[in-house]
């Protein structure tokens, strides 16, 4: 029992919960209803028996907002017009008036507002039936994106003009917008904005009502509403928001070969690889802006223009070639891949939008915002494998010269026996005192190995050796022994040779002294 009874609840709280939901959706729409306003589609002629729907235009149910208003399709301008200061003051003229539409027997009739008692009203007709309806749709340029023309017309003419604006739901022979001229209109409006009938007699009519009348007025001549739409535009200046673009990157192996060499020498070895991805451009859609109409945008990245229609997203198949080549030694092969990023970007944007148009006006300029969605091939990159032996598949060693420098210092012992030169010599000297015949002829003052000195006592003749001992020995005047017993052998002659220089030495130093 307790289960049912939990049952039963549950399915009483989710019917609330549902009628609450409805309730609340229904709120909010209403909330939504009188912040924004419904819009409808306007038609226009394309040719004589049909109609296409505008880009650019729309009927909207009018709530008197100055967002609305901005953009809405004016049939009185005061600006445009300038008026008496008493006649501004004194009348309606003081007022903008707009194009609006009403239903009068369920057919749309296109008429003018006014104001009426602090309020404004919307004055159109059916023929000779004058209505003034509070509830109406005004034409709005949607951020104005179209360009309007008030085309000349007389009964004359037979043909709809191209563009021009309905005022119904795309019927080929219902209403179109138009409007007379008054001669004399004093307090009013010099325009009156009827409805041209072209089925009305030959050629057709306008029926537009006359000031302070309750019944219509057929015309012959009078203007009739026409949207010329532009034959292409031009995106121009376009600033990515950085801070709000999203970009993912997806590795991407595009091919992959073998370059080998069976040559018996080295040679280079060359091939290419050929890929294929799908680019895609989309600049998305604005309103005021006629979808699939040709446009050239200049690619923010690239610099680069890009031809697309507006609207549309542009898909294309790209073909690109890479060339690769290397050197090879003999019997050798390496594996190369080819790697790339396909690489998907959304980003905000804002840009300058020019239009061109097909009555070779002057174009038109607006700035507007959007979101565009760009994908493509970036950071296609070659990565090699190592290069390897085509017989067995083993790696080819590769070879690492090194420069390497390295200091050496190495010392020898070596021993040097220099001569040393006596530059006062007192052997001339003593030789002049006492006749030359004292001293030997064959002494010398050489400086000798003991090797030589050795050598010398083979030789027939006696020579005397001195080494530099001895002398320093007899220099200094003391030691005579010491130094005599360095001579190993020596020849009478020579010993009081030896004598004699001493004692010379002795006296020139005493001398010098």
């Amino acid at each position: 029992m307790s289960t049912r009874r939990r049952s039963s609840n549950s399915r009483s709280w989710n019917r609330c919960s549902t009628i609450l939901s409805l309730a609340l959706l229904t709120v909010a729409a209403a909330l939504i209803g009188g912040s924004w306003a419904m819009t409808n589609s306007v038609f226009k002629a394309f040719s004589k028996d049909q109609t296409v729907t505008s880009s650019t235009l729309g009927w909207e149910k009018f709530n008197g907002e100055k967002t609305q208003l901005q953009y809405a399709v004016t049939s009185y301008n005061p600006a445009e017009h300038p008026r008496s200061k008493e006649l501004v003051d004194s009348d309606q003229l003081s007022h903008t008036s707009y194009v609006c539409r009403i239903q009068i027997e369920g057919i749309y009739c296109a008429g003018q507002t006014h104001m009426e008692d602090s309020s404004t009203i919307c004055t159109a007709s059916l023929q000779s039936d004058v209505r003034r309806h509070r509830t109406f749709e005004v034409l709005v340029n949607r951020n104005g994106g179209g360009k309007l023309k008030w085309q000349p017309w007389n009964k004359f003419r037979t043909e709809k003009f191209p563009g021009a604006v309905s005022a119904s739901n795309g019927k080929v022979d219902d209403y179109y917008v138009a409007r007379y001229k008054l001669v004399n209109h004093g307090h009013h409006h010099p325009y009156i904005v009827g409805n041209y009938d072209p089925l009305e007699k030959l050629g057709g009519r306008i029926y537009a009502p006359l000031p302070g009348m309750q019944d219509t007025v057929e015309h012959e001549k009078g203007d009739i509403l026409v949207e010329i739409e532009p034959v292409k535009y031009e995106l121009r200046n376009i600033k990515l928001n950085k801070l709000r673009t999203e970009i993912k990157k997806n590795t991407t192996i595009l091919g992959s070969t073998i370059l080998s060499n069976i040559e018996d020498m080295t040679n280079q070895a060359e091939t290419v690889i050929t890929y294929d991805y799908a680019k895609v451009t989309y600049y998305g859609r604005q309103l005021g802006v006629g979808n699939g109409v040709p446009t050239k945008v200049i690619d923010p990245r690239t610099q680069q223009p890009v031809d697309i229609f507006w609207g549309v997203e542009l898909t294309e198949r790209k073909f690109e070639t890479k060339a690769i080549n290397t050197i090879l030694q003999p019997g050798t092969a390496i594996n190369v891949t080819l790697l790339g990023n396909y690489t998907e970007m959304e980003a905000p944007y804002h840009a300058l939008l020019k239009a061109y148009y097909d009555d070779n006006s002057d174009a038109t300029s607006r700035k507007l915002t959007g979101y565009m969605l760009s994908k493509d091939m970036e950071d296609v990159k070659i990565e090699f494998s190592p290069i390897y032996w085509i017989e067995n598949g083993t790696l080819v060693p590769t070879t690492t010269t090194t420069t390497t420098t390295t200091t050496t210092s190495t010392t020898e012992a070596t021993t040097t026996s220099e001569p040393v030169p006596i530059t006062d010599t007192p052997l001339a000297d003593l030789s002049n005192r006492f006749g030359g015949g004292v001293i030997d002829e064959e002494m010398s003052n050489e400086i000798n190995s003991r090797e030589e000195a050795a050598s010398s006592r083979s030789i027939d003749k006696p020579e005397s050796s001195i080494s530099m001992s001895s002398i320093g020995g007899a220099g200094s005047g003391k030691r005579q022994s010491s130094g005599a017993t360095t001579i190993t052998r020596w020849s009478s002659s020579g010993a009081i040779a030896l004598v004699v220089a001493a004692t010379a030495v002795i006296n020139a130093a005493a001398q010098w002294i």
